[in-house]
């Protein structure tokens, strides 16, 4: 039997999906049947993605791909959800949280709030935190633009654990377990000792460093910059592997699995990147999907794109676009995995089957949708077999939304 990347890399191009709980309708297939769900223990320093089993970091893991156990496995809602709790938030808020050691981390633009991840009720705050921190082994790890500096918090009551001053706002971190934390500073990638503090590393790179560069094959760090730069380096001393100069600056974080690095940039094109391209530019293909500056993920195969008005998902061999699904007029969302359901926002929160059936040419089927008042994203994150999401909840209002 063919393996399902190989229906992918066969499959013809997709139609827009444009109808609301269109599944079993015609021209779209019916969603398969989910997986039991299944929660497997990781080895987070042995996965090449670092995970650990929990969404730990922005993109959840250290690729940046937004899944903790790979689509097929862990806990998710794939029939309906039920509202477990909400927080108001900022209708402005454009950050979604990252959720690990039983508490959600929803970076605000007046510091990180910090939530129990049952109730919703607060436990502390860090101020000056405006990007999502790594959690790590009862550490929380953050980007300190106010001080300017890099600090290590408790995750238990935010107590300080080290702080260390850097010369400007320090940018998004990132961290593969084991290895140095990783923060942009400046036109500077800078590694520290996660224990201490201390700098083990830096180097200087061609524009100011973005947010949360992923970790590629365990041993590299994809770095991109506003000039539109992607370098490659090694991770225990950043030494240069490879590097790319691309047409516009990334819109978001790049993500990465073990083929290739990710990224979607300025001019509305999704690029896939490697060293040994055999291209002369380092770019493996190129496909038009518009901004995401939340984010891309990529699971067995594809590569999803949540841009405005419509989530792509694209062939990570051959970059052909295999199906499109409509979302509304909204792009402050990113796809998240779990038990062949890929759950994304926009006008209403969608879970979708993106491999229903033997061919993708007919696009998504639709496991289930849920509207509230208006717009769905930042988020959704997937944690544990709930889904945190901000949601516009009236006309005036919106919340953080824990949904199971």
């Amino acid at each position: 039997m063919p393996s399902r990347r190989s229906v992918l890399a066969a499959a013809g191009l997709a139609g827009l999906g444009s109808f609301a709980g269109c599944a079993g309708v015609v021209g779209r297939p019916a969603p398969d049947d989910p997986p039991p769900a299944e929660t497997p223990p990781l080895d987070a320093e042995r996965q090449v993605y670092g995970s650990d089993g929990q969404w730990s970091s922005f993109g959840c893991n250290a690729g940046n791909t937004r899944s903790v156990h790979g689509i097929h496995a862990g806990e998710a809602p794939v029939d309906d959800v039920t509202e477990q709790w909400r927080v108001p938030v900022s209708r402005s808020q454009l950050r979604a949280p990252i959720v690990a050691d039983g508490r959600v981390f929803l970076p605000e633009r007046d510091g990180l709030r910090v939530l129990d991840a049952e109730s919703g009720a607060e436990l502390w705050r860090a101020q000056g935190v405006e990007t999502a921190p790594v959690v790590r082994d009862g550490t929380v790890y953050v980007a300190d633009r106010a001080a300017p500096a890099v600090r290590a918090l408790s995750a238990a009551d935010g107590t300080e654990q080290w702080t260390t001053e850097t010369t400007t706002a320090p940018a998004g971190p990132s961290m593969y377990p084991g290895q140095p934390l990783l923060v942009g500073v400046g036109e500077r990638i800078v590694a520290f000792d996660p224990a201490t503090g201390a700098v083990a590393w830096e180097r200087g790179l061609f524009g100011r460093v973005l947010d949360h560069p992923p970790i590629w094959q365990g041993y590299f760090v994809a770095v991109a910059t506003d000039a539109g730069e992607v370098a490659v380096l090694t991770t225990d001393d950043g030494r240069g592997h490879w590097r790319v100069s691309l047409p516009a600056p990334p819109t978001g974080p790049p993500s990465a699995d073990s083929d290739a690095v990710y990224v979607t940039c300025r001019d509305g094109v999704t690029y896939a990147l490697g060293g040994d391209s055999g291209s002369g530019t380092g770019r493996v293909w190129s496909v038009d999907t518009g901004w995401t500056p939340h984010g891309l993920g990529i699971e067995r195969g594809l590569v999803v794109a949540g841009t405005t008005s419509e989530v792509h998902a694209v062939d990570s061999d051959s970059g052909a676009v295999r199906w499109r699904h409509a979302l509304g007029d909204w792009r402050h969302t990113a796809p998240a995995f779990g038990r062949d359901t890929l759950f994304v926002g926009g006008d209403r929160l969608w879970a979708l089957d993106p491999t229903a059936g033997s061919e993708l040419s007919r696009g998504p089927a639709v496991r289930f949708e849920r509207s509230f008042h208006g717009r769905v994203g930042p988020g959704p994150v997937l944690n544990d077999g709930t889904l945190y999401v901000v949601a516009e909840t009236g006309p005036e209002s919106a919340h953080l939304l824990a949904l199971a």
